[in-house]
Protein backbone atom coordinates (compact mmCIF):
# COMPACT_ATOMS: atom_id res chain seq x y z
CA UNK A 1 0.00 0.00 0.00
CA UNK A 2 3.13 2.43 1.05
CA UNK A 3 4.18 2.62 -2.81
CA UNK A 4 0.78 2.59 -4.55
CA UNK A 5 -0.81 5.50 -6.42
CA UNK A 6 -4.57 6.23 -6.32
CA UNK A 7 -4.67 6.43 -9.80
CA UNK A 8 -4.18 2.72 -9.47
CA UNK A 9 -7.65 2.25 -7.73
CA UNK A 10 -9.44 5.17 -8.20
CA UNK A 11 -13.62 5.03 -9.50
CA UNK A 12 -13.81 5.63 -13.44
CA UNK A 13 -15.42 6.80 -15.42
CA UNK A 14 -16.12 10.48 -13.86
CA UNK A 15 -19.58 11.18 -13.20
CA UNK A 16 -19.80 15.16 -12.91
CA UNK A 17 -21.98 18.00 -12.68
CA UNK A 18 -21.31 21.70 -14.66
CA UNK A 19 -21.30 24.64 -12.05
CA UNK A 20 -24.41 25.89 -14.15
CA UNK A 21 -26.50 23.15 -13.60
CA UNK A 22 -29.58 22.76 -10.94
CA UNK A 23 -29.44 21.27 -7.67
CA UNK A 24 -32.27 19.60 -8.41
CA UNK A 25 -30.68 17.85 -11.51
CA UNK A 26 -27.31 17.64 -9.39
CA UNK A 27 -29.60 15.78 -6.57
CA UNK A 28 -30.44 13.34 -9.26
CA UNK A 29 -27.03 12.20 -10.55
CA UNK A 30 -25.88 11.88 -6.45
CA UNK A 31 -28.79 9.92 -6.15
CA UNK A 32 -28.28 7.47 -9.08
CA UNK A 33 -24.67 7.17 -8.92
CA UNK A 34 -25.07 6.28 -4.66
CA UNK A 35 -21.96 8.11 -4.89
CA UNK A 36 -20.93 10.72 -1.89
CA UNK A 37 -19.72 13.75 -4.10
CA UNK A 38 -19.44 14.98 -7.63
CA UNK A 39 -16.76 17.25 -9.27
CA UNK A 40 -18.29 20.26 -10.45
CA UNK A 41 -16.84 21.58 -13.64
CA UNK A 42 -16.51 24.72 -15.68
CA UNK A 43 -16.98 25.40 -19.25
CA UNK A 44 -13.31 24.53 -19.87
CA UNK A 45 -13.82 21.39 -17.55
CA UNK A 46 -11.73 22.03 -15.20
CA UNK A 47 -12.52 21.13 -11.85
CA UNK A 48 -14.26 24.11 -9.87
CA UNK A 49 -15.30 22.86 -6.46
CA UNK A 50 -17.61 19.21 -5.18
CA UNK A 51 -20.86 18.96 -4.58
CA UNK A 52 -21.92 16.94 -1.77
CA UNK A 53 -25.40 15.53 -0.33
CA UNK A 54 -24.75 17.55 2.57
CA UNK A 55 -24.56 20.58 0.58
CA UNK A 56 -27.51 19.76 -0.88
CA UNK A 57 -29.38 19.56 2.39
CA UNK A 58 -27.93 22.43 3.66
CA UNK A 59 -29.57 24.28 0.39
CA UNK A 60 -32.68 23.42 0.98
CA UNK A 61 -33.98 24.57 -1.86
CA UNK A 62 -32.92 22.38 -5.32
CA UNK A 63 -33.88 25.31 -7.60
CA UNK A 64 -30.44 27.34 -7.17
CA UNK A 65 -27.48 26.50 -9.30
CA UNK A 66 -24.69 24.24 -8.42
CA UNK A 67 -22.56 26.81 -8.50
CA UNK A 68 -24.25 28.67 -5.87
CA UNK A 69 -24.04 25.16 -3.05
CA UNK A 70 -21.02 23.61 -4.24
CA UNK A 71 -18.31 23.28 -1.69
CA UNK A 72 -15.50 25.64 -3.08
CA UNK A 73 -12.50 25.32 -3.21
CA UNK A 74 -12.26 21.88 -3.78
CA UNK A 75 -9.90 19.71 -2.10
CA UNK A 76 -8.05 17.38 -4.84
CA UNK A 77 -5.12 15.29 -5.45
CA UNK A 78 -2.19 14.98 -8.23
CA UNK A 79 -3.03 12.18 -9.86
CA UNK A 80 0.42 11.24 -9.44
CA UNK A 81 -0.11 11.19 -5.62
CA UNK A 82 0.71 8.66 -3.64
CA UNK A 83 -1.83 6.59 -1.16
CA UNK A 84 -0.73 7.44 1.67
CA UNK A 85 -0.96 11.23 0.98
CA UNK A 86 -4.32 10.84 -0.46
CA UNK A 87 -5.93 8.89 2.52
CA UNK A 88 -4.36 11.38 4.82
CA UNK A 89 -6.38 13.89 2.91
CA UNK A 90 -8.86 12.46 3.47
CA UNK A 91 -8.87 12.14 7.39
CA UNK A 92 -7.73 14.92 7.47
CA UNK A 93 -10.57 16.61 5.97
CA UNK A 94 -12.94 14.11 6.65
CA UNK A 95 -14.08 13.40 3.07
CA UNK A 96 -15.78 10.96 1.98
CA UNK A 97 -14.00 11.11 -1.76
CA UNK A 98 -12.01 13.33 -3.61
CA UNK A 99 -11.43 14.29 -6.90
CA UNK A 100 -7.99 13.37 -8.80
CA UNK A 101 -7.02 15.75 -10.90
CA UNK A 102 -4.19 16.24 -13.77
CA UNK A 103 -1.89 18.48 -14.59
CA UNK A 104 -4.50 20.59 -16.05
CA UNK A 105 -7.02 21.15 -12.87
CA UNK A 106 -9.07 18.17 -15.33
CA UNK A 107 -10.95 15.38 -13.25
CA UNK A 108 -9.17 11.85 -14.22
CA UNK A 109 -11.49 10.24 -11.35
CA UNK A 110 -12.73 9.75 -7.98
CA UNK A 111 -11.31 8.41 -4.75
CA UNK A 112 -13.47 7.50 -1.71
CA UNK A 113 -13.22 5.94 1.46
CA UNK A 114 -14.13 3.43 0.22
CA UNK A 115 -11.16 2.45 -2.14
CA UNK A 116 -9.09 3.11 0.60
CA UNK A 117 -10.46 0.16 2.91
CA UNK A 118 -10.26 -1.99 -0.22
CA UNK A 119 -6.79 -1.49 -0.62
CA UNK A 120 -6.79 -2.25 3.10
CA UNK A 121 -8.43 -5.75 2.26
CA UNK A 122 -6.59 -9.21 1.60
CA UNK A 123 -7.41 -9.63 -2.02
CA UNK A 124 -9.64 -12.83 -1.34
CA UNK A 125 -11.73 -10.40 1.26
CA UNK A 126 -12.18 -7.86 -1.91
CA UNK A 127 -13.55 -10.42 -3.64
CA UNK A 128 -15.42 -12.26 -1.39
CA UNK A 129 -16.97 -8.37 -0.44
CA UNK A 130 -18.11 -8.30 -4.36
CA UNK A 131 -19.31 -11.45 -4.63
CA UNK A 132 -21.42 -11.33 -1.38
CA UNK A 133 -22.98 -7.97 -2.53
CA UNK A 134 -24.25 -9.70 -5.38
CA UNK A 135 -25.62 -12.25 -3.82
CA UNK A 136 -27.00 -10.04 -1.00
CA UNK A 137 -28.72 -7.77 -3.64
CA UNK A 138 -30.41 -11.04 -5.72
CA UNK A 139 -31.65 -13.05 -2.75
CA UNK A 140 -31.36 -10.40 0.65
CA UNK A 141 -29.17 -9.57 2.81
CA UNK A 142 -27.11 -12.72 3.66
CA UNK A 143 -29.29 -15.49 2.91
CA UNK A 144 -26.39 -16.90 0.96
CA UNK A 145 -22.83 -16.69 2.35
CA UNK A 146 -19.63 -16.12 0.10
CA UNK A 147 -15.88 -17.13 1.20
CA UNK A 148 -12.60 -17.10 -0.59
CA UNK A 149 -9.31 -18.33 -0.22
CA UNK A 150 -7.31 -17.88 -2.70
CA UNK A 151 -9.50 -17.01 -5.13
CA UNK A 152 -11.74 -19.87 -4.77
CA UNK A 153 -15.30 -19.15 -3.48
CA UNK A 154 -17.46 -21.39 -1.56
CA UNK A 155 -21.12 -20.40 -1.23
CA UNK A 156 -23.73 -21.66 1.53
CA UNK A 157 -26.90 -20.91 2.74
CA UNK A 158 -29.98 -22.66 2.41
CA UNK A 159 -31.02 -22.95 -1.45
CA UNK A 160 -34.85 -23.76 -2.13
CA UNK A 161 -34.36 -25.64 -5.38
CA UNK A 162 -31.01 -26.45 -8.09
CA UNK A 163 -32.10 -23.42 -10.08
CA UNK A 164 -31.24 -21.57 -6.94
CA UNK A 165 -27.97 -22.95 -6.88
CA UNK A 166 -27.07 -22.41 -10.20
CA UNK A 167 -28.11 -18.69 -9.64
CA UNK A 168 -25.28 -18.27 -6.77
CA UNK A 169 -22.66 -19.62 -8.71
CA UNK A 170 -23.13 -17.95 -12.13
CA UNK A 171 -23.59 -14.40 -9.73
CA UNK A 172 -20.82 -15.19 -8.05
CA UNK A 173 -18.70 -16.49 -10.91
CA UNK A 174 -19.00 -12.78 -12.24
CA UNK A 175 -16.71 -11.16 -10.18
CA UNK A 176 -13.30 -11.07 -11.78
CA UNK A 177 -10.37 -13.42 -10.67
CA UNK A 178 -13.22 -15.61 -9.03
CA UNK A 179 -13.50 -19.65 -8.87
CA UNK A 180 -16.15 -21.83 -7.52
CA UNK A 181 -14.30 -24.36 -5.07
CA UNK A 182 -17.43 -25.92 -3.39
CA UNK A 183 -21.07 -25.42 -3.01
CA UNK A 184 -23.46 -27.30 -1.33
CA UNK A 185 -26.49 -29.05 -3.45
CA UNK A 186 -29.64 -27.46 -3.21
CA UNK A 187 -32.27 -28.19 -0.28
CA UNK A 188 -34.87 -30.61 -1.17
CA UNK A 189 -38.26 -28.86 -1.37
CA UNK A 190 -40.39 -29.15 2.05
CA UNK A 191 -42.88 -32.15 1.21
CA UNK A 192 -46.70 -30.82 1.85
Amino acid sequence: MKNMQECEVMQRPIIAVRHNNTAREAALMLTESGYAALPVLDQDDRLIGVLTSGDLLRAGELEDTVGAVMTTPAVSVPGSAALAEVTSRLATHGLRSLPVVDANGRVVGMFSRGDALRIMLTPDDALAADAQNLLDEYAGARRWQVTVEEGDATISGRFADESERRIAIALTRTVPCIRIATTPAAAAAPAH
